[in-house]
């Protein structure tokens, strides 16, 4: 058993590269992002929906309409419990900079 990180919010430096797939969400495309925490070294799964949330001060400020070719942004999403995250949070708290997925799998050029 490794031993356990402590949570902590923080933004990790450079570009991460994870492996990406589309599944079908109600016939609509879900883009799933799966790799390794650099920080936590954690596996972790997050999935982009079609449908974007509403931001809590409403309108969809900087949400994007289509993948593109910008990197996307996550927390840690791991299912490790690292302390003392606080109720409602995922992964290690990191704030992860994943590289887009490939043109070639969500038809953008």
């Amino acid at each position: 058993m490794s031993q356990a990180m402590e949570y902590r919010r923080h933004r990790h430096p450079g570009l991460v590269t994870f492996q990406w797939t589309v599944e079908d969400a109600d016939g609509e495309p879900e883009l799933i992002a799966v790799g390794d925490c650099p920080v936590c070294t954690c596996k972790m799964t997050r999935s982009f929906g079609p449908v974007q949330p509403l931001i809590a001060k409403g309108g969809f400020l900087g949400r994007r309409q289509g993948p593109g070719t910008e990197p996307w942004t996550t927390t840690c999403r791991c299912e490790s419990y690292h302390q003392p995250r606080p109720a409602g949070a995922h992964g290690c708290g990191a704030l992860l900079t994943i590289a887009p997925p490939p043109s070639g799998l969500t038809g953008e050029n």
